[in-house]
């Protein structure tokens, strides 16, 4: 098997004739390519059957570049901003990838690449099942930076705790964790329940029929249900309320359970007896990515697709251990891309506590620096005895080598009950409720108090979002940001209160607040403009009478 590993490597019995300069060139060219197989790939490979089909990341040298991307994150308004980040992205996959893509198409015609071939513009990177031959002509590719092993997990991907003993006494009406994090005060009193976001839930799909959810599930507005058409040409079929990554179909039904019950954190309204949610009026987009067997590629895929589907935060109770070879900078790059285009990243932080080094117990990519990560407390605010502390570190992660341990970057983000929490089940035709527990349970209570904020406040992104929950949270534990609590336990009621406050001026382009001559002067000297335009204040990437129309509406405007 390694003679045939390495003949994939174009290392022959020529080499045996080769002048010493020539075979010195070709051992170097072959040390190379195997660099290029990162983490347990190399022996996987290696140990494959003859024709066996591996499952492989491939990720492209060209990328797209970061500074492009961070100006057109800059972009004021939020759908502009997923436009011209989407822009940039594609156009970078679409014309690198061209060559690759023959390639593994001619290679399906010899068994020699699976059926399926994903390609991905979320980062650049292209997906396949390929036998170990056709991975080492791969990795010969001069536009090819590595592979990795998209190795299928199982159900250890989901931080969720044995069962335990449910607490003493008749079950609330309301979940603790929803009235502990004060949510009902942000309904009954702000009027605000979530309307208008759409949460992007990245699991095991969503039982759309439970009577607490059904009203809450995604409908995608450009799609017809039923006549087998792709109607909105975002490259899938009949993706009524978002799509099966695993099975590649709409079947976004669970047969686990996992999802259902995070997606009852996020939106159950209490419908069926037991008010589970923490914005009843939210929409929850279903991306599938697990049935049985899961692997990175399929989770980003659901993040893809949240950007490309108008999601506006994407959640997943779910991570990758160090120990298992994620492909970290991958993960971060794919975070912060979804983060440049506007959507909230938010993943739970793990349940290993301390089994690891003081660095490594934060799954990936609740690791990535800027990632809202969640850890767990119980509804006591008590720090839940499974929850992953950090730090992390990056310092030897190419190409970033950032936050050197010690002391490491402080995770987690903040934290929320996920201890005995009560949601919605897939048991008896799901209809019923059951109690989990884990940072799977707490993350979903944080994506549910972002869409209340989001509703308060639209004009929110990732990191104003960010920066409102650690404002507004309960400080637990040692004072101020630590490693078990992050900045402490979220209060919906409070962070929703601040994003009202922050509330912008639509007409202040100069940021400092409100509407006046200054920004006339900004638009004034901007007139004309079509192409980065500072003075675009209604997305369409000019500066003309239209945006005068907003600023002079907007006059005077002190929020």
């Amino acid at each position: 098997m390694v003679t045939h590993i390495l003949a994939s490597f174009s290392v022959g019995i020529a080499l045996l004739a080769a002048p010493p300069s020539a075979e010195k060139k070709a051992n170097v060219a072959q040390t190379h390519q195997a660099d290029k197989l990162r983490g347990e790939l190399a022996a996987v490979l290696a140990g494959a059957a003859e024709g066996e089909l591996i499952p492989v990341t491939i990720i492209m040298r060209e990328q797209a570049s970061p500074n492009e991307i961070q100006q057109a994150s800059r972009l004021r308004d939020k759908e502009a901003r997923r436009h011209a980040v989407k822009g940039i992205l594609k156009a970078v996959a679409d014309q690198s990838q061209k060559e690759l893509l023959a390639v593994l198409s001619a290679g399906q015609e010899t068994s020699a690449v699976g059926p399926a071939i994903g390609s991905l513009w979320i980062h650049n990177v292209v997906a396949a099942d390929v036998t170990a031959e056709m991975a080492g002509k791969i990795a010969a590719r001069a536009d090819v930076a590595y592979l990795n092993h998209n190795k299928k997990m199982g159900a250890e991907l989901f931080p969720v705790e044995p069962p335990g003993e449910p607490p003493p006494g008749p079950s609330l009406a309301i979940e603790c964790g929803v009235e502990l994090m004060e949510a009902p005060r942000v309904w009954n009193e702000l009027g605000i329940t979530g309307r208008g976001a759409v949460i992007c839930v990245i699991d095991t799909g969503c039982c759309i029929t439970h009577p607490d959810l059904e009203n809450q599930i995604w409908t995608n507005p450009g799609e017809i249900p039923g006549n087998n058409q792709d109607d909105d040409g975002n490259g899938f079929i009949d993706d009524i309320n978002g799509w099966n990554f695993e099975g590649n179909n709409n079947n976004v039904n669970d047969y686990w359970g996992h999802g259902t019950h995070v997606s009852g954190t996020v939106a159950g309204d209490g419908t069926n007896g037991q008010t589970t949610g923490m914005a009843p009026d939210c929409a929850v987009m279903v991306c599938k990515f697990w049935n049985n067997f899961g692997g990175e590629q399929s989770v980003w895929d659901g993040m893809q697709y949240a950007v490309d589907n108008g999601a506006h935060v994407t959640t997943a109770s779910l991570g990758w251990n160090h120990g298992w070879g994620p492909d970290r900078p991958t993960w971060r790059a794919i975070c912060e891309n979804t983060i440049a285009a506007g959507l909230v990243v938010v993943y739970a932080a793990g349940n290993e506590d301390s089994y690891y080094p003081p660095y490594d117990n934060v799954r990936t990519p609740g690791d990535v620096p800027d990632v809202i990560t969640v850890g767990a407390t119980d509804c006591s605010d008590d720090l839940a005895s499974f929850s992953s502390t950090g730090p992390v570190t990056w310092q030897n992660v190419p190409p970033y080598n950032d936050w050197p341990y010690p002391p490491g970057k402080i995770k987690p983000s903040v934290c929320a009950p996920g201890v005995m929490t009560l949601s919605t089940s897939i048991d008896n035709g799901c209809m019923t409720y059951e109690q989990k527990s884990g940072t799977s349970m707490a993350t979903p209570h944080v994506a549910g108090a972002i869409a209340l904020m989001l509703e308060a406040n639209p004009y929110l992104d990732h990191h104003g979002v960010k920066e409102i929950l650690m404002n507004t949270a309960l400080d637990l534990g040692p004072d101020g940001f630590d490693n078990q609590f992050g900045m402490g336990r979220v209060n919906a009621y409070e962070a929703v209160l601040e994003a009202l406050a922050s509330l912008p001026c639509p007409g202040d382009l100069d940021g400092d607040g409100d509407t006046d001559q200054s920004d006339l002067g900004v638009l004034l000297a901007d007139w004309g403009c079509t192409s980065d335009c500072v003075g675009d204040l209604d997305g369409d990437d000019d500066t003309d009478q239209e945006d005068l129309g907003i600023l002079l509406a907007d006059y005077g405007c002190t929020p």
